[in-house]
């Protein structure tokens, strides 16, 4: 998962003072309104989807502001940019969604004690990106950050199967660009995907 700087869009905060908005769902349905917040997600995120970190463009058939925390609990966060993220729709050759946000909202509802906290917590503090294209847990973590992690990992199914395929032939690639002593950096702008695979590493 990506560690941002949750910087708000100029445009959201405008419209939040002007309509004062409660319900993202009545109260945001502005269409310039949510290409500016799509807009401000993609280059926050590097064009890169917020849980699995695959490469996404703004077409809002591909991609989706998810509310990470699900807006119908967590009513005082519908409107807190801070609890947006852009989502690709997880889908792998299916209807249902396979991973992330849309997989996510399937699940049981988002717990702070169960699962990692999302803007408070990095996830690299945590996660470990395997050559195998698993993603892992630190060792060095107390018992109780071990399941939190792992519940994280699960909750989004961020080890689907094709991400994991995915990963994996990252790794061989960037073995061997490193042997023709490209920096991280340079290869990581060439993929523009997996930005935790690459920092890790």
């Amino acid at each position: 998962m990506l560690n941002l700087n949750r910087d708000e869009p100029e445009c959201f905060s405008s419209f939040k003072i002007k309509n004062k908005p409660h319900s993202y769902s009545d109260d945001c349905d502005d269409y310039e309104l949510r290409e500016c917040l799509r807009k401000a997600l993609l280059k926050e995120q590097k064009h890169q989807c917020f849980y699995c970190e695959k490469k996404i463009e703004n077409n809002s058939q591909k991609v989706h502001i998810d509310h990470i925390k699900q807006r119908n609990v967590y009513h005082k966060l519908e409107c807190e940019y801070s609890n947006m993220a852009l989502s690709c729709n997880g889908i792998d050759n299916k209807k249902e969604a396979q991973y992330c946000g849309k997989y996510k909202d399937k699940q049981a509802i988002w717990d702070d004690e169960k699962l990692l906290q999302i803007g408070i917590e990095k996830s690299s503090d945590f996660f470990i990106y395997r050559t195998n294209g698993e993603i892992g847990v630190k060792k060095s973590l107390s018992d109780n950050d071990i399941e939190r992690a792992i519940n994280t990992i699960n909750y989004l199914n961020l080890n689907h199967k094709s991400l994991i395929e995915v990963r994996e032939n990252i790794f061989l690639q960037l073995e061997m660009y490193k042997t023709q002593n490209y920096e991280i950096d340079e290869i990581f702008i060439w993929f523009n995907e997996f930005e935790s695979l690459f920092k890790g590493n």
